[in-house]
């Protein structure tokens, strides 16, 4: 992930809940939503708010 501010991130897909599993060809389809705050996997139906992935929260207290 690259912000405006020039901070590049990345995160081990098995850190995040919805992605442990998931397969190269579904964790590159993604989208970002239009605020520029979420990112969505189609094939995988998972969502993460960036805000939160800054924070280090990787999904729900679960």
């Amino acid at each position: 992930m690259h912000l405006n501010s020039g901070l590049e991130l990345a995160i081990p897909s098995h850190l995040v809940e919805g992605l442990t599993d998931a397969t190269p060809v579904a964790l590159a389809d993604i989208e970002v939503s239009p605020t520029g705050l979420g990112l969505h996997w189609p094939q995988l139906d998972a969502d993460l708010y960036v805000p939160a992935l800054l924070q280090g929260q990787f999904g729900s207290p679960s």
